[in-house]
Parts: C-alpha cells; structure tokens; sequence
C-alpha cells in the first residue's frame, strides 16, 4: 500500500490552531503488539486547498467571451448595468454541451470495460480499443492459489501508472507556472509607475522587488523541479511493478510448463513466450484463444498463466482510461462554462450578443464588455487533473509577494481548452479580486490559495493516517491493543485533517505510525534520473535546462500526457 500523496493540496485557516489541536489529538501508547502513535477521531474544520502560483495584472476592461461555442440562452445584463465581481452576464444554451459530456462518459466506460475485461482474463478483441490501448484477445487468466498474487501485482502496476500520469500532469503545471513567473520578473521594470501612490524611495523600492522577484522564481523553480523529482520517483515505481508482474507472469508459465504432461519426447509442450506488450498478434497455438496482445498461447486444454495481460498491455490500458476520465473533466468544465461572469467590477460598456445568438469560443467580437476606474485580476495555470475540483465562485486568497497581508477573491473564469503556449499543456485559472488592491503594482506575482472543499463540523482524523491504495481508503484501527485495517470514504482533505464520511465514529482511535518499525533509509527511497533509463528524457527548465531535452515520458514505455489535451496521443 501507499500513502497518500497530498498533491499541492494543504489546509488553510488557523494552522498553528490546527497543528496544536492536532497534537493534542495524538498520542503514543503502548499495546501487546507494539507501540504505536494514534490519534483519535473527532470533529474538526477541515479545509482542501489547491495552491499555486499567479501572475498580477491590472484591468480597466473586460472583454467577457464563451470559453466554448454555442447558442445563446439569456443575457442578464444590458449596457450601462453595474456589475460586481462574479456576477453572472450571460448563459449558454446547455442541451449540446451536456451530449458531449455523456459521449466522454461512454468513452470513459468503455475504457473501463476493456481494462476490467482484460484483468478477468477475457477476450477483448471484440471491444474497440480506446486511446491507443491494444485490443487483442487475451484468454483467461490463471486460477487457483497463484489468483491473489496476480491480481496483487496487477493492480501495484495500474495504481503505479496512474501516479505517473498525475505526476507527469502537476509537473507539466508546476513547468509552466515557473515558466511564466520567471519571465515576468525577468521582464518586468521595478521602477515603471503603476497605479499605487507611494513615497517609498524608487531605487529601494526597486530593490525590494527585485528581490521578491527573485525569490519567486527561485521558489517556482524549486517546485517546478520537486514536481519533475515525482515524476522520475513515480515512474521508477512503475517500472518496478512492471518487472514484478513479468517476473511472476514468467515464473507461472514456468510453473505451468514444468507441469504438462507429453506422450512422445518428439513432441515438446509448448512454452509460451516472454510477454512483450505489442499490440494484438492473429496466431496461437494448439486450441488456444488466437491473437494474445503479450503473445501467449495455450495449448490443449487448460491456460496458461502468461494468457493474462502482459505489464505492457495494463500499461497501455490504464494509459486509455486516464486519459479519458481527463476529457470527462474538460467536458464538465465545458459545460459549467456556459455561464460567464465579469471578472471585474464596474459597468458594462457594450453587449455583443443576443439570445439565440450562434457564438464561437473565445470569440472577439461576442462578448460583453465591462470597465472599471482600475481593477486587478489574477491568473494561475493548473494541470488538467485539478479541473474536477474547481468550480467558478469559489474562494480564493491571494498573497502577492513581498506583502503578506491576504486579498479575497474568487474564480471567475477557468479555461476548457489547453495552454500549449509554454510547451506544456495546462488550464488557466483567472481569479477576480474583491478585497482591498489599492496596494498592488502591475506584473507582480502572488501566492494563490484555492479553497476546493471545506466542512466546518466533519469527523476527521490526521491526513497521515489514512493509506490510500488506487480507489481504497484505510486506516489502521486499535482495539484493545490490536491492528484492524478498516475501509473508510473521505471527504475534504487537508494538510492536517481528513474528513471521513463514513467507516469510523467519533472516539475511534486509528493508528498514525508503529513506533517498532524502523524508518526508511535513504538507500530505500530514493532514486536517481539514471535509474530508470527508459523512461525518456531530462528536464527542461525554463530559459534553458538538460542535454537530453525535453520533458520526459509517461512512463517506461514511452509517451507522457497527451500533448494536445486530454485524450490524445
């Protein structure tokens, strides 16, 4: 089992509150098995915060387009109206982009069956392959005794993959966030006068931004490279459990082959061959099923233990319902779009539509249009694995750099169609503010804190007790001095607390860490770019970077997120 890994998802609020409460909730005791460090479940605020980084901007006018393309179905505002920030200007007819969601939904499922049909050992030469996974058949998978340690090793290389591909997703993010600070602190003049009024001496106040520059993009930077270290880390891993299904899918093949019984010593039994992940073969031998994606066969009656899908194939599987669980995101984000709103406050100067209106995305000319005396807004780019948690209205805190007094806002706009301009593809996020940004300056950057879920009375236990492996969520329950592994469903996850919704009741006491076990050595956990050689190539940093170049591969076998959105390959 893993950890949770929490992906640049921390908890706000009173922190130092929270860490003390935490403390308290939290004990060693001793217990016939062991000694053990628990906490208690108990009722807590718990906050999920999606941070990430942001670019400052000022703006007198609004050009307020569709993200997406459609018929117009109400416009709420007329020219001359005052607007706040996040009010609703005008809606989309809904029927065309509620079809598109259900058509990646069915795409969505369809992956699902093919994976589901092959881990079941059936023939799946019948169902279309899906993003580029292969469609051969497979025959049946083994049975007996050997069943729980297939599946076992099975589900460590799709869990594995999936870690990839949101690894390769937060990087992509994390690489054009450091992009995009980067430049603007290298472009932009500390002493250009902005609209804030100030009698601080320019030469310290260019200076201090410099310096504050500076520091965020060195802290973008340090993230950027952390995200790319999960990267190399998570496909490390992948490439281990990929060996470790092969080995075993080798080894029961052996177990078999030793096993057949033959009637004359010229005619050997067969011995399936080493799976090799290619795409589905048209031969097999004896009266076996024909056209194993790994290249088995079967022989006679009976199966064969490598009849099962080959590490390559899970891969590749996995791969196909990753990529298409994103396009369900950016189908629901398309269709929660059909509502704009202003992103500043001020007055509507001009409106370009009309209901029944056929509009373009984006477009130019279809739009309303807002100014205002002097407004600012945020943008932020996040990886297309954080659209599920956002929403439009939801709450947001600023911190601009060099200044830690916070600015409340909220999102008023989040892209559906992929930003490739940093060679990456990720989502922007543009955040309007509503506190007090009479402070500000022009091209400065910012912390930005998302709040994506939150409940104020939730039963909760610390983040760090709870394991999480694929879909499954467990703890480890003391009673009367003994372990019980108990399934839970969370809600709101934050830096200090989960919420569980269901699978434990307040007073329940879960276990943090076992005080017998030894910690990790560094020998253990850690790895370097070379270690995994297949897995492409070095980082790429911006303004310059590796001699391999580029951004590495998905995975061992190649091919990371697809470079043209979700789904593509």
């Amino acid at each position: 089992m893993k950890k949770r890994t929490l992906r640049k998802v921390v908890g706000v609020g009173v922190v130092l509150a929270a860490i003390g409460v935490a403390a308290a909730a939290v004990s060693a005791r001793s217990a016939s098995s062991g000694a053990y460090r628990t906490a208690t479940a108990s009722t807590q605020s718990v906050d999920q915060v999606l941070e990430a980084v942001g670019t400052i901007e000022p703006v007198s006018q609004a050009s307020v387009a569709f993200p997406v393309s459609g018929t117009v179905a109400s416009v709420l505002v007329s020219t001359g109206d005052t607007v706040s920030v996040g009010q609703s200007l005008a809606t989309l007819d809904t029927e065309d982009l509620t079809v598109s969601l259900h058509e990646a939904e069915a795409t969505l499922a369809q992956a699902q069956l093919v994976l589901q049909m092959a881990l079941d050992g059936e023939d799946v030469s019948g169902v279309a392959s899906t993003g580029g996974a292969p469609s051969g058949g497979l025959g049946r998978s083994a049975t007996g005794a050997a069943n729980g340690a297939l599946a076992a090793a099975q589900q460590a290389v799709l869990d594995a993959q999936q870690a990839v591909d949101e690894a390769m997703a937060d990087a992509e993010a994390a690489l054009a966030a450091a992009a995009e600070v980067c430049t603007t602190t290298a472009t932009t003049d500390p002493t250009e006068p902005t609209s804030t009024t100030t009698t601080t001496d320019p030469a310290d106040a260019a200076t201090s931004a410099d310096d504050d520059d500076a520091t965020a993009c060195q802290q973008a930077l340090q993230a950027s490279l952390a995200a790319q270290q999960a990267v190399t880390t998570a496909q490390h891993d992948l490439e281990t459990a990929m060996d470790d299904l092969n080995d075993l899918l080798s080894q029961m093949a052996d177990d078999a082959s030793s096993t057949t019984t033959t009637t004359t010593p010229s005619t050997p039994s067969t011995t399936p061959s080493t799976p090799s992940g290619s795409t589905g073969g048209s031969g097999s031998t004896g009266t076996g099923s024909g056209g194993a994606s790994n290249g088995s066969a079967t022989g006679g009656t009976g199966s064969s233990a490598s009849s099962s899908p080959s590490a390559e194939d899970l891969v590749a599987y996995q791969k196909a319902v990753d990529a298409a669980a994103l396009e369900v995101a950016v189908a629901q984000q398309a269709l929660d779009q059909a509502t704009v709103v202003s992103p500043i406050a001020g007055t509507v100067a001009s409106v370009g539509i009309e209901v029944g209106d056929e509009v373009s995305a984006a477009s130019a000319t279809q739009a309303v249009v807002v100014v205002s005396d002097g407004g600012f807004e945020v943008t932020t780019k996040v990886s297309v694995t954080d659209l599920p948690d956002l929403e439009v209205g939801q709450q947001a805190i600023v911190v601009p750099d060099g200044n830690h007094d916070p600015i409340d806002g909220e999102i008023v706009r989040i892209g559906v169609a992929p930003d490739s301009s940093s060679g990456t593809s990720t989502y922007s996020v543009t955040i309007g503010l509503t506190g007090d940004t009479s402070e500000l300056g022009n091209g400065s950057t910012a912390s930005v804190s998302i709040t994506t879920a939150a409940s104020a009375d939730a039963l909760a236990v610390p983040t760090s007790a709870v394991t999480v492996d694929g879909d499954t969520s467990t703890v480890e329950l003391l009673v009367d001095g003994e372990t019980k592994t108990t399934t839970v469903q969370t809600g709101a996850v934050g830096q200090t607390w989960t919420e569980i919704t269901s699978g434990l009741s307040a007073g329940d006491v879960v276990v943090i860490a076992d005080l017998d076990e030894p910690l990790p050595g560094s020998a253990t956990d850690t790895s370097s770019s070379s270690s995994s050689g297949s897995s492409g190539g070095g980082f790429q940093g911006p303004g310059g970077g590796s001699d391999s170049g580029g951004f590495p591969g998905g995975g061992p076998t190649g091919g990371g997120p697809p470079s043209g959105g979700p789904g593509g390959s």
